[in-house]
């Protein structure tokens, strides 16, 4: 697999003041702690975990939508956490984003036409308005929707609709990578499985690579070659989407599948029941950091911090009682 996208012990910790009467108390929220992440060419890595977990912090910092605090990224081997002004603009022709929420990612003072083509304007790829105008009726024809929408504003438009008015956005410039920030979550259930297809048809079309950010696992199973589980900042397992539904290993991510429904009334799953709450990022504990959780947590979970490690070539485990 040849590598679009590395990502090496990447960080970002957010400054924060919390009041306590008169005092003010400055703390740290440790919302990414050290994430190590590959994507290839025309490969969908999904990362899944728990609401407040960092999924969409990691998606937000490798796009420098938010600098990272420490590490390393890695665009086609070139150091992407390092670059400024025009080199970066540049870059950014080949990496877009897809937010979660359509009705808020998109300017309700502009016409869908100009809302779809101002990377294209941005980043200087046409020269006039009537090329501009042409390409806009272009993307929304290839995400599904009629071209003379392109005069219209986004108000006149339901969830689904606007949300392929994102993506026709995200892909203009053709991007090689497309960061997906929960894409379908805000969207009725009927509308999704249209997004996730005409997503999978522009990755047949185009060769574009996705990170897929996402808390349904029933729809990464679906749609992810790869699958990465985060709790509380850090990566816990991370496997191909086939092994990992099919044998989970860690704690978490058992407890995790145990809580997908099935369609079948028959059978009857095995739920796994986690105790407690998910600690602060501002106080992580020590050793596993899902040790105050965990059913299988002993002494050394305290004392240890587990390290990813790799049990055969395309699984990998923070656990350290988690065995092939």
């Amino acid at each position: 697999m040849t590598a679009l996208l590395k990502v090496k012990g990447l960080k970002k910790h957010f400054r924060v003041v919390r009041q306590n009467g008169f005092r003010a108390i400055r703390e740290t929220v440790h919302a990414v702690d050290g994430v190590d992440l590959e994507i290839g060419m025309g490969e969908t890595l999904g990362v899944v975990g728990e609401s407040g977990c960092g999924k969409s912090t990691v998606g937000r910092t490798i796009l420098r939508l938010l600098e990272p605090t420490e590490g390393t990224v890695l665009w086609q081997g070139e150091r992407l956490d390092t670059l400024r002004g025009e080199a970066l603009r540049h870059i950014r022709r080949d990496i877009g984003i897809v937010f979660q929420d359509p009705f808020a990612a998109l300017d309700p003072r502009m016409l869908v036409g100009d809302i779809i083509t101002e990377p294209l304007k941005a980043h200087k790829m046409v020269t006039s308005r009537t090329e501009r105008q042409e390409k806009a009726r272009e993307l929304l024809t290839t995400v599904g929707l009629r071209p003379e929408f392109a005069s219209r504003y986004p108000h006149e438009f339901s969830g689904g609709q606007r949300q392929r008015i994102g993506i026709a956005r995200a892909i203009s410039t053709n991007p090689k990578l497309l960061v997906l920030d929960e894409p379908i979550s805000a969207l009725d259930i009927s509308i999704r499985a249209q997004i996730l297809n005409l997503l999978e048809d522009l990755q047949t079309e185009r060769g574009i690579s996705y990170l897929f950010i996402a808390h349904d696992l029933s729809v990464v199973r679906h749609i992810c070659h790869r699958v990465a589980v985060m709790y509380l900042g850090v990566i816990v397992e991370q496997a191909s989407s086939d092994t990992l539904f099919g044998s989970p290993l860690h704690p978490y991510t058992q407890a995790l599948l145990s809580a997908v429904p099935v369609a079948d009334p028959v059978i009857r799953k095995e739920r796994v029941l986690l105790e407690g709450d998910v600690p602060s990022p501002v106080h992580i504990p020590s050793g596993c950091r899902f040790r105050t959780r965990c059913p299988l947590a002993q002494e050394r979970c305290a004392q240890e911090t587990p390290l990813l490690r790799e049990l055969d070539s395309e699984h990998w485990v923070a656990c350290h009682f988690a065995e092939k």
